[in-house]
């Protein structure tokens, strides 16, 4: 009698959610169930940033993939492209005036400044290594170029001079600071810290 009622118990424990002991909820035919459905993802490190002053100053919204309609309340004096090829326009759903850039503009075309939407046309992957970006300088613990560790191999200056091109390459002005660090007999630049100005 024991193995009998085993089995329709084993079959009730099998059909329940393991999370919270409840039996699940099933989606209506030919719907996905909400917990099924995909869930947005930065498109591979692509990233453009929008400022409401030239040069990169002022507020600023990252994008990391099509907006039909950002809604910015102010107008973009300046974009500067992390990674891709993306497409502006100044009309919802990408009417208007559109243009495609790919590399960053420091004073954008005043016919482009209203920016409405914007979507990627190509592109992937930042290749500049992780960072921790604020609202006037950005912070990189090993810095990348093209995927790569930026290593150094002139002598004392080596750290700033890298450190600079470094921050200049990706829309900053100067590099504020920066280290090196020594692995495998390699140098490389390390802590940097990329900023608009210095102090």
């Amino acid at each position: 009698m024991r193995s009998i009622l085993a089995i329709p118990f084993m079959a009730l424990l099998l059909t329940m959610d393991p999370v919270n002991g409840q039996e699940p909820e099933h989606a209506p035919t030919g719907q996905q169930s909400e917990r099924a459905q995909p869930t947005a993802h930065n498109h591979g490190g692509l990233e453009v940033i929008l400022h409401r002053d030239t040069l990169f100053n002022g507020p600023f919204q990252s994008v990391t993939g099509p907006r039909t309609d950002l809604n910015l309340g102010w107008e973009a004096r300046s974009i500067r492209v992390r990674s891709g090829e993306w497409q502006i326009c100044t009309g919802r759903n990408y009417t208007g005036r559109c243009t495609t850039i790919d590399r960053d503009q420091p004073a954008l075309n005043p016919q482009f400044r209203s920016v409405v939407s914007i979507r990627p046309t190509g592109g992937w992957g930042t290749g500049i290594g992780q960072s921790l970006r604020g609202a006037a300088s950005e912070f990189f613990p090993a810095p990348r170029r093209n995927g790569q560790r930026v290593e150094c191999r002139s002598g004392s200056n080596c750290a700033r001079q890298e450190a600079n091109q470094f921050c200049r390459s990706i829309g900053w002005l100067v590099s504020r600071s920066q280290a090196t660090e020594t692995t495998d007999g390699k140098t490389y630049l390390a802590d940097v810290l990329c900023a608009r100005a210095l102090l």
